[in-house]
């Protein structure tokens, strides 16, 4: 008895360290994403658990993308290619412009793997 409950808390630890991990990950692609394209310094305030959806259907990822080609924050922005899975992780930016009291918030999406961003919002 004391052995499986042993063996169920240490699944739950390894489960909580490996997203707490993935995490981290998409919170320093975005924070390098906003570093090499943004047109101006932004001051983040926070970043939302990392989710996952299906939802986002490959129009809808095109359209993302093509407005983020037309989008004035960022420039020169390379987005990784579009995933052949139907599910994206996705995180919420919280942000400041300098010397602005409005928060504003992009979502960025993600492969599985988190290989790099597909998608912003």
């Amino acid at each position: 008895m004391r052995r499986s409950r042993a063996i169920i808390i240490g699944v739950l630890a390894l489960l909580l360290f490996a997203s707490c991990g993935q995490r981290y990950q998409a919170k320093q692609l975005v924070k390098d994403f906003v570093k090499e394209h943004a047109t101006e310094e932004i001051d983040i305030s926070s970043f939302s658990d990392l989710d996952s959806t299906k939802v986002i259907s490959d129009s809808l990822l095109q359209e993302m993308r093509q407005r983020a080609e037309k989008d004035t924050f960022f420039k020169d922005v390379k987005l990784g290619s579009i995933p052949l899975s139907t599910t994206l992780l996705y995180i919420r930016m919280r942000y400041q412009l300098p010397g602005d009291t409005l928060e504003q918030s992009r979502t960025f999406y993600f492969d599985k793997d988190l290989t790099g961003i597909v998608a912003f919002k």
